[in-house]
């Protein structure tokens, strides 16, 4: 018999305190704003901050 060992599931489901954020929306709806400059980088924050005030921008996202 061909067995393989099973290998121990990992619990997906709702956040945790660990867990963190990768993917920063801006358009619509905007994730980060300018203080977040460290983390989203010049042009993200900036962008963010620009959609966050109502100015016209097109839709993306940050990975950070």
């Amino acid at each position: 018999k061909n067995k393989k060992p099973k290998k121990a599931l990992k619990k997906r489901g709702s956040a945790t305190a660990q867990s963190q954020k990768y993917v920063y929306d801006f358009g619509k709806k905007t994730d980060g704003d300018a203080t977040q400059r460290s983390l989203l980088g010049g042009k993200g924050a900036n962008l963010a901050e620009m959609a966050r005030i109502g100015l016209p921008v097109p839709p993306g996202f940050t990975i950070t």
